[in-house]
């Protein structure tokens, strides 16, 4: 049979087997194994993050009832709220755990997110203590009303994690959208269930009525309950068939809805006319809070059938496309079939011949070249492909030799002649970057104005080499006490500039210090055997709202002064001050070169 018919016919039954099948696979069931195996994790990683804003919610609770009543003890005032912070910290301390776990960008805000509600969970716990500990009467309302605040504005910071997670799940299953509203849904219910416990808690701290806020607040939220809980039964109409859902929420009706918000309405009533409400904050919520177990429980029974569904997709298309594999091995089968075909008589020498352009195209020019063992096209192309390595390799050398040359000059450039150090252009080019960072994300960052003091002195009485035999002995002494990250340029003259990426003002000042008294331990050995004692004036800056480059370093230049004008030899850490201003424009910097002359002047003054 020849060649082409037989490729014909085999490529033929080959497309049909693919189309037929492997067309049906792909774009069908593996589109919906694809999504239930993403589902699954990211409704869990969900529930964890419910599971975190009902911890919150309980956390809450306890906090506004333990900031009505009065506690001096602060040993007292931790161990009731031990276990509810206890089991906060668990629940993120789980999510965290599951979202380090799965390194994906999209989870980098929810990530963030949850570190933030730590933060601000903590800080709102010292003020509750600091608070809880001091007698009632000393407390002040507003006070008392701001760090329960705080404790409301971690669940609101909370908040977006949620909204993620829940949009994150919808996107990847669309099928999950209702079963993701009914769980939010549920601890949304959950979430109003405890305010309504905290309106009542103060009236009923005091004996006193409700005031007119605390009773529109009660009537409000238990309006929304109501609404709540009628749309999650809206929500959850396809799950009537089952029993586990049918049987929870007549729980929830019965207990939570039921029991529950009457022990709540009765006291509400009774708090409307007098405070004679016949029990206490603590016998309130050991009625009241059991009967809410139902609405958590409600939420995670919505997020196991969201698994269960999900797995079960996931089971169903594995099968499908398990079934299928029989039919893919043939189609390969005959896929093979036509390779070794066509191999020896077409394919082997354009293979070579392709393997060797594209090692060209990437500059693989030790890629040996197998001799042409036919006197045909194939051999005359291999015989073109050994001219083009040929010409290759010669180009390559060329383009090597211009960079290194170029490497050189660039190096050349940014390199003071005398020290080796980076030169003022230089270090404005990499110090502009340095600085944008900090600018951008508000990083720390320090910088550091050294000039070598009575360096006139030394020009004039041991000669100029000298001089520059401190300037480079000074240079080398600056080197010891620099990070990687960290700039050293020689400035101009005896001025030399570090800039400390990730350093604040006070570690700034204690690296300029120990710089400053190794220069004034070291012995400057001259030339001609002659040693000199040398010392170093210092000011030391750190970023903060400089709009340029050359403000901080107009803001270093005065801090200089002050050291030279302190005596010298010494540093000076000048923090700025609220509303100064710099000295310098950011245009053309002349005003900040103008200062450093100006305490040049100084300097040769003194």
């Amino acid at each position: 049979m020849p060649l082409n018919r037989l490729f014909g016919v085999i490529s033929l039954l080959l497309m049909s087997l693919f189309l037929a099948l492997a067309g049906k696979i792909v774009d069908s069931e593996w589109t919906v194994y694809e999504r239930s195996t993403k589902s699954i994790p990211v409704i869990r990683k969900l529930h964890l993050a419910l599971q975190v804003e009902e911890k919150l919610v309980i956390e809450r609770g306890a906090t506004t009832l333990l900031l009505q009543q009065d506690l001096q003890d602060g040993e007292a005032v931790r161990a009731r709220l031990l276990p509810a912070r206890a089991a906060s910290d668990h629940a993120l301390r789980n999510l965290r755990q599951v979202l380090r776990e799965q390194a994906s960008p999209w989870l980098a805000p929810v990530t963030a997110n949850v570190q933030l509600t730590e933060q601000s969970l903590a800080a709102a716990r010292q003020d509750v203590d600091l608070l809880a500990a001091e007698p009632k009467a000393q407390r002040d309302p507003g006070t008392v009303a701001a760090a329960t605040g705080m404790i409301m504005n971690t669940m609101d910071a909370f908040a977006p994690a949620i909204a993620a997670l829940s949009s994150a799940a919808i996107q990847s299953d669309r099928q999950l959208d209702d079963g993701v509203a009914s769980a939010q849904l549920a601890s949304s219910l959950r979430d109003v269930a405890g305010q309504m416990v905290s309106t009542l808690a103060a009236p009923i701290v005091a004996r006193r009525p409700l005031t007119a806020q605390e009773r529109y607040a009660f009537v409000k939220l238990s309006g929304q309950a109501d609404q709540l809980y009628a749309v999650i039964e809206l929500q959850l109409r396809g799950y009537s068939h089952k029993p586990d859902f049918k049987a929870a929420l007549q729980i929830i009706r019965d207990h939570s809805l039921g029991e529950g918000l009457d022990l709540l309405t009765n006291l509400f009533v009774t708090g409307r006319s007098s405070g004679n409400y016949g029990l206490s904050p603590d016998e309130m919520v050991a009625s009241y809070v059991p009967k809410m177990a139902a609405i958590p429980g409600l939420r995670d029974l919505i997020v196991a059938d969201m698994i269960r569904e999900a797995e079960q997709r996931n089971l169903r298309a594995r099968n499908f496309l398990l079934a299928t594999v029989g039919l893919v091995f043939l189609a390969l089968g005959i896929f093979v079939l036509l390779l070794r075909v066509i191999r020896r008589r077409v394919l082997r020498p354009i293979v070579d011949a392709t393997d060797l352009f594209v090692s060209l195209a990437n500059e693989r020019l030790a890629t040996a070249i197998p001799t042409p063992r036919y006197d045909d096209e194939i051999g005359d192309m291999m015989r073109a492909i050994h001219v083009l390595n040929a010409h290759s390799q010669e180009r390559s050398c060329l383009e090597k030799e211009r960079e290194e040359l170029i490497a050189q000059l660039q190096a050349a450039s940014d390199t003071d002649f005398l020290t080796g150090l980076l030169n003022r252009r230089a270090f404005f080019a990499h110090g502009g970057h340095q600085f944008g960072i900090a600018q951008r994300y508000r990083r720390q960052l320090s910088l550091i104005l050294m000039d070598v003091d009575h360096f006139k002195a030394v020009n004039d009485q041991h000669g100029h080499h000298a001089g520059d035999q401190v300037l480079c002995k000074v240079a080398e002494l600056s080197g010891r006490w620099r990070r990687k990250v960290d700039l050293l340029a020689r400035y101009g003259g005896e001025e030399f500039l570090l800039m400390l990426p990730e350093i604040d003002l006070e570690h700034g000042r204690a690296v300029a210090e120990k710089l400053r008294g190794e220069i004034e331990a070291c012995h400057f050995q001259l030339e001609e055997g002659v040693s000199i004692k040398i010392t170093a004036s210092f000011g030391v800056v750190a970023f903060d709202h400089d709009d340029t480059l050359e403000n901080l370093i107009v803001r270093a230049d005065q801090a200089l002064y002050k050291a030279k004008d302190g005596g010298r030899n010494m540093v000076m850490a000048l923090p700025r001050e609220p509303g100064q201003g710099v000295r310098g424009s950011a245009q053309d910097g002349s005003d900040w070169c103008r200062a450093g002359a100006q305490r040049k002047g100084v300097e040769d003054f003194h």
